[in-house]
């Protein structure tokens, strides 16, 4: 049910005529004599804020007054601050805004590069992406392989949440930084690890590049976490050079005395074994591929070896992201007209849709189809979601134990289409949710987990005097319905209030980009 919005204060905010919340014809002007406190109050609401990971605080008939961009002040009891912007947040709910910390922002999925049009396309999305997350209630981004750079490049790209980034220390030739020549690494990838193994360079770059070096330079430049690969072949091939194990174990330790959590690409049982032996902070992926132990995955016991990665995981207190819309969205690209699906149409404009129903936009279904040695579409899918189950088992097993699950969707993890901003994190909590974890979990995983992790809690994860005012508006209780996060009302958004359907593509100027064909 929609709300009225009683008092309006201007909104000073990017296409504020096109996104700023409704004024009511029930609306009531503040007299020139009593001036306002605050900037905003919501009045009348459920707070159903995270204490920790296991535990939810739930305060209803409570306001929230806001200053700038900071909760400035919450009661019950006592009556609210006179405010230029009165919510009535009766029969709502109000939640921190939340974090997905596995983005990344630079590129549109499942873009051709070689196409006439894909700089244009390119352009359009990116001026758009920070809405669509919006539109899902994603006010806190974590892009694991960015820069200080690519950040303001973002933030300065329309509306967008509050973004950060992680430092990508890939090695050379290694995972994201194959075909990347030596003499260009460290243009292409800044943080990246030296080892014995490189070409011959400069004494200054390969002293720029030790662990301990490449640390301090990310932290200095605004990182929240370092990100390192390890990868060394996807399934079962081994083709792919890796980090050392001193280099790892150095990376780490150093980064504990620099506070700063590490991260790590691992989806695979003895990949995920390494990098739980270095201590590593956060598992970066979910446990899908169980390699040899594939055999065993039909039996009611998880095979020997995912058992001990996992209980590693949960002894070292490693937290850990799902990401199941890697293999969901693998996985769906290869469905038939799985983009005719309606919510496409909540971030996609037509153009879009289009462009991926046509042949040029299909090249990457084409090349995975070329890849897997062009099966039955359906033996894809089939194993697929075999490694899906893998997955889900892997997260409800360590969330069954107590370990630290975080929303991270990685989107796009790959040129899929299927993994679009906001919507694909939409869709990582339902199947987080479908494969184990209860709604108070989802809340956590969503807001308090990540805060917590990446150090981010003086401002991010609760709805607390003194937060950031990056808020939920929900019509339904999300500890009731993980449909929930899917029927947001409203999104405050450093301190600015914005009526979700106003961030509907429908309601962003999106027109097709000029054909540039032959």
């Amino acid at each position: 049910m929609k709300k009225q919005v009683l008092g309006y204060g201007l909104l000073a905010c990017f296409y504020c005529s096109a996104f700023s919340s409704s004024v009511s014809a029930a609306s009531t002007h503040i007299s020139s004599a009593s001036l306002p406190d605050v900037d905003l109050v919501i009045e009348g609401t459920t707070i159903i804020s995270p204490i920790d990971k296991h535990q939810i605080s739930v305060k209803a008939n409570h306001w929230v007054a806001i200053e700038g961009n900071r909760i400035s002040q919450i009661g019950s009891l006592t009556k609210p601050p006179k405010a230029k912007l009165v919510i009535d947040g009766s029969d709502q709910y109000l939640i921190p805004g939340l974090t997905d910390s596995h983005v990344h922002l630079k590129t549109m999925p499942g873009i051709d590069f070689s196409d006439a049009n894909a700089a244009h396309m390119q352009s359009a999305f990116l001026a758009r992406q920070g809405t669509n997350y919006l539109y899902y209630g994603v006010t806190q981004l974590i892009d694991p392989s960015n820069t200080k750079d690519g950040i303001k490049r973002f933030h300065e790209s329309g509306l967008t949440p509050d973004a950060f980034f992680c430092g990508a220390m890939p090695v050379f030739n290694g995972y994201n930084a194959q075909g990347i020549l030596h003499k260009h690494l460290h243009h292409e990838r800044p943080y990246y690890l030296a080892q014995d193994t490189d070409p011959k360079t400069t004494e200054a770059i390969t002293h720029a590049h030790q662990a301990k070096q490449s640390l301090l330079r990310l932290k200095n430049d605004g990182a929240v976490c370092a990100k390192v690969y390890i990868e060394n072949g996807f399934d079962l091939a081994d083709n792919i050079p890796m980090v050392s194990e001193a280099t790892l174990n150095e990376l780490t330790q150093y980064a504990k005395t620099l506070n700063l959590p590490t991260m790590a690409h691992a989806n695979a049982t003895d990949m995920q074994d390494i990098a739980a032996n270095a201590e590593i902070s956060v598992m970066g992926h979910g446990l899908w591929n169980w390699l040899e132990e594939q055999k065993l995955s039909t039996e009611a016991a998880l095979p020997p070896k995912v058992s001990g990665v996992l209980t590693k995981i949960l002894n070292h207190d490693i937290a850990y992201q799902p990401t199941l819309n890697v293999i969901r969205s693998l996985t769906d690209l290869m469905v038939e007209d799985h983009i005719d699906q309606t919510e496409y149409k909540t971030v996609l404009p037509p153009w879009q849709i289009a462009w991926y129903q046509s042949n040029a936009g299909q090249w990457f279904n084409v090349e995975m189809h070329k890849d897997w040695g062009k099966p039955p579409v359906e033996l894809i899918i089939e194993r697929f979601s075999a490694k899906q189950i893998n997955g889900q088992r892997a997260l409800k097993y360590l969330y069954d134990h107590g370990a630290t699950i975080l929303l991270g969707s990685d989107t796009p993890p790959a040129p899929t289409f299927a993994s679009q901003p906001g919507l694909a994190t939409n869709w990582e909590l339902a199947d987080m949710h479908k494969a184990g974890v209860d709604l108070k979990g989802i809340l956590a995983a969503a807001t308090i987990n990540n805060a917590n992790l990446y150090n981010l809690s003086q401002d991010y994860g609760t709805v607390e005097k003194g937060k950031r005012a990056n808020l939920l508006l929900l019509n339904s209780n999300p500890l009731k319905t993980v449909n929930a996060y899917d029927d947001i009302d409203k999104i405050i958004l450093r301190g600015q209030v914005f009526d979700r359907d106003n961030l509907h593509i429908n309601k962003l100027e999106q027109r097709a980009p000029a054909d540039k064909s032959p």
